[in-house]
C-alpha cells in the first residue's frame, strides 16, 4: 500500500538547471520538482543532511531565483532541500512559475484523456 502524501503543498515536476553554492565552491544541479517551500535536486555533489547552501535556478530564460536552502534528505539520486530564505521577488517569481507549470500539467492531462 502506498504511503499517503504528507506534504501540504503539491510538488510540480520541472526540469530546471541550477547551481548549488557553498562558500566559494559551486556545483551544477538539476531541479526535478519543486513547490514554494522546497526542491528535489539532482546533483553529483554529496551533501549531508542539515547542510545550508545557496541555490540559484533558472526558471525562465534569463530569469533566475536565488535562495538559501537546507538539505533535508538525501538518497542515491537526489536530495530534498527546504527553502529557508528567499527574497520577496524570488517568492513571487517562484509562485508565478509554479502556477504556470501546474496549469500546463493540467491542460496536458486533459488533452491526453481526450486523445
Amino acid at each position: 500500500m502506498a504511503k499517503p502524501e504528507l506534504r501540504a503543498e503539491r510538488r510540480v515536476s520541472v526540469t530546471c538547471h541550477g547551481t548549488l553554492r557553498l562558500g566559494d565552491t559551486t556545483a551544477p544541479c538539476l531541479i526535478q520538482n519543486m513547490c514554494s517551500r522546497g526542491f528535489l535536486i539532482k546533483s553529483s555533489t554529496a551533501l549531508p543532511v542539515g547542510r545550508v547552501l545557496q541555490l540559484r535556478c533558472e526558471l525562465y530564460p534569463e530569469k533566475t531565483v536565488e535562495c538559501t536552502v537546507e538539505v533535508r534528505h538525501v538518497n542515491a539520486d537526489c536530495l530534498g532541500a527546504r527553502v529557508i530564505e528567499i527574497s520577496d521577488d524570488g517568492r513571487i517569481l517562484c509562485s508565478q512559475f509554479l502556477e504556470e507549470q501546474h496549469a500546463a500539467s493540467l491542460a496536458g492531462g486533459a488533452a491526453a484523456q481526450q486523445g
